[in-house]
Order: structure tokens, then sequence, then C-alpha cells
């Protein structure tokens, strides 16, 4: 069965108690918080391990158009390889005309939990100063 908390998360956590209900809040609040971290550090930040990290959006500028979409392809690959906890990431661009230097993606995935699937939504923007913030 699929924890709702990372093994971080537990580790941290102040509540040494154990409920036999399972918190789908509490797991959506756990990935919302897994992904921001994630999203917040650059390909090859980590010298144990150089396939973690988005890569930094300054190398696809000069791929326009086709920039956005590898972008996509390497969150995705990136979620799938270092998040557990979900399956069938979908990303859509989401343009934004009042700030055409950020990035706004959308992220719909899918949580099994038992016999019980979850969608889980997060909204994805990239600033221009290179930090991502995810809202779900």
């Amino acid at each position: 069965m699929i924890s709702e908390k990372s093994l971080f998360d537990r580790i941290n956590s102040d509540s040494h108690g154990y409920s036999l209900r399972f918190d789908y809040t509490s797991l959506h609040y756990s990935i919302l918080n897994s992904l921001q971290k994630m999203l917040n550090v650059r390909k090859g930040s980590l010298i144990s391990l150089e396939s973690y990290g988005v890569p930094d959006f300054s190398e696809f500028v000069s791929q326009f158009p086709d920039a956005i979409n590898k972008l996509k392809l390497s969150i995705r690959d990136y979620l799938h390889s270092f998040e557990p906890r979900i399956q069938s990431v979908q990303i859509t661009h989401e343009p934004d005309i009042d700030k055409p230097l950020e990035l706004k993606f959308n992220i719909v995935t899918k949580v099994f939990v038992d016999d019980d699937v979850q969608n889980l939504s997060f909204e994805t923007v990239l600033t221009s100063s290179g930090q991502t913030i995810v809202r779900g």
C-alpha cells in the first residue's frame, strides 16, 4: 500500500501515531511538496546523481518552438523516475499572455491506492528568475 507521506516527511514528522484511515489530503500535500522541491533542482546539481533535476530552461531557448515540448518531456520523464507515488503524468503548456517570460504548465497525474485511483492536478510556473512554483 502506498503511504500518504514520503519517507522524508515521515522521518521529519512530529507525529508518532498511526491511523488505519488513509488521508488523501496528506498524500496530495506530500506530493505537492515533493514536486516543489524536485522541480527546483537543476540537472547536474547533485554530483552523486547527475540525472536528478530538470534541465535549465536556458538550454532550450535556442530550440524554439520545440523547446516547450522538450521541456515537458524532460519534466515528465524526471517525475516518472524520481516520484514513485505518481503515475500517468500528463503535462500541458498553458500560455500566459500577461507574463510572457514565465512558463506555466498543468501537471495531471494519477495515484493508485489499493483499488482506488486519485487524479491530482498541479499548476507549475517556471519564473523568469529560474524558480519553479507548484500549486495544487
